[in-house]
């Protein structure tokens, strides 16, 4: 009976969904961490980015500029050739000091960068000033505007800044100025991923909650059209400590190696499909197969790795559309499954329509037919009415916002608290259209309302 009525539920909202239409291209970004001359990485992608920011703008310990040897004229021409932007990052690769040197040393590192686009045609800069705190947040702010008033009209200025799900300024996270950063640049390249990381308990790097958080965050302080969200091409992996029954690490492995591991090893593959992100524990005996991952040389026991799937890729870049966002960056091209490329640009620049009753049905009939924590309509309308005052009176003052896109993350927000995230929209309606769009919707519905996957 509830599978029956799943059905019924699922062929009314493909019914009314609109069909897909194609806007103006979104950005897609690419970062390229390495050596520049390796173009292969490029052209993979199939036209799948627009704009590329590689590895080539450093940072003396004074806080002054050193270009590298990966920024060549011959790099910037045949990405021009094939219709590429190029804009490099600015990094003080997590060096806190060298990046206080050069915030604080704004007049002479804007000059210097500025030489630099003009010297090598670039097409704008990207400023990636990582683990700063909240005592450098006007210092960043100011070195950023000083750069947009003296970068050549029509270059590209954006900004690399931490996600905030929780809008914190505790840690890197409150260095970055939103609202400042978002009035001097022309973009902000928000980093949402590292959920869990190196020393964290282990969990997913992105999920898909983590990821709508961190987009709603920015939401209140800059426009839509001048956020482009992050996807990793990359995991985590941690080992199990066997005294303490916890897991321990978490550092990096690219999306791309995970099927090596997975045919050298035996383990466990979860697709947790409402969370947004896939995990593979898995065993390490040295003496049946040698287990390394980045040069690293895995001891024997058991480790867990997160990771994000084509499925969790596709659904990020359905967030994208649905906030209708400026774009969406990689980190980093040369990671991931080259199959992701099949449907990556065309996924980016899908627009999907759907009529915001139908949303609200299939919550409503899905809890009807669920086992528990059923919702009754009127209950449910109480809390959309409470949302959409809340959501009216936060951005009025902010910017101008289309309130339906922010309400359809909003509006359940007390709704969540009751029957859990993943039974909300989240959880429901994305997983019917992302079935929808590969044909076997009806097929799989036993799949597309799995519960038992726990964040």
């Amino acid at each position: 009976m509830r599978i029956s009525k799943i059905l019924v539920i699922s062929m009314l909202i493909i019914l009314v969904v609109s069909s897909i239409s194609y806007a103006d291209d979104r950005v897609s970004l690419g970062f390229l961490y390495g050596w520049t001359g390796n173009v292969d990485l490029i052209d993979r992608t199939n036209g799948g980015i627009n704009q590329v920011s590689p590895t080539c703008l450093d940072l003396t310990d004074a806080g002054n500029l050193l270009v590298t040897s990966n920024l060549t004229h011959e790099f910037v021409n045949r990405m021009h050739d094939r219709g590429i932007l190029v804009t490099p990052f600015l990094s003080n690769h997590w060096a806190r000091q060298k990046g206080r040197n050069a915030v604080n040393n704004a007049e002479a590192l804007s000059g210097q960068i500025v030489d630099t686009i003009i010297e090598y045609e670039l097409d704008g800069v990207n400023v990636d000033i990582e683990n700063l705190t909240v005592e450098d947040r006007d210092a960043l702010s100011e070195f950023v505007r000083m750069l947009r008033e003296k970068m050549p009209e029509g270059t590209i200025l954006s900004v690399s800044v931490a996600a905030n799900p929780n809008d914190s300024l505790i840690g890197w996270q409150g260095s970055y100025d939103y609202e400042k950063l978002g009035e001097y640049s022309d973009y902000l390249f928000i980093m949402s991923y590292d959920e869990h990381g190196i020393g964290s308990p282990e969990g997913p790097v992105s999920s898909t909650y983590f990821y709508e958080k961190s987009i709603l965050t920015a939401l209140k302080y800059v426009s839509k059209d001048k956020i482009v969200m992050g996807i990793p091409f990359f995991g985590r992996y941690w080992k199990l400590d066997e005294e303490t029954g916890e897991y321990k690490g978490g550092d990096a492995v690219v999306i791309g190696a995970m099927p090596n591991i997975m045919d050298k090893t035996e383990g466990e593959l979860v697709y947790e499909e409402l969370v947004g992100e896939a995990s593979y524990t898995f065993n390490v005996n040295n003496e049946e197969m040698p287990m390394t991952i980045n040069g690293k040389d895995l001891s024997d026991g058991t480790y867990v790795a997160w990771y994000q799937t084509n499925d969790s890729i596709r659904d990020k870049l359905w967030l994208v559309n649905f906030y209708d966002l400026l774009g969406a960056g990689v980190w980093a091209l040369g990671q991931e499954k080259v199959e992701v490329w099949d449907y990556y640009y065309r996924r980016l620049n899908e627009k999907e329509r759907i009529p915001e009753e139908q949303i609200m049905l299939a919550l409503v009939e899905e809890e009807r037919v669920s086992a528990s924590n059923k919702i009754d309509f009127d209950f449910l309308n109480e809390q959309i009415l409470k949302e959409r005052n809340a959501v009216s009176s936060r951005y009025s003052n902010n910017f101008e916002v289309n309130s339906k896109e922010v309400e359809k993350a909003h509006k359940c927000e007390d709704v969540v608290n009751k029957i859990s995230y993943k039974k909300t929209r989240e959880g429901i309606v994305r997983k019917i259209f992302r079935k929808k769009e590969e044909k076997n919707a009806i097929k799989n519905n036993n799949h597309i309302f799995r519960m038992e996957a726990n964040y």
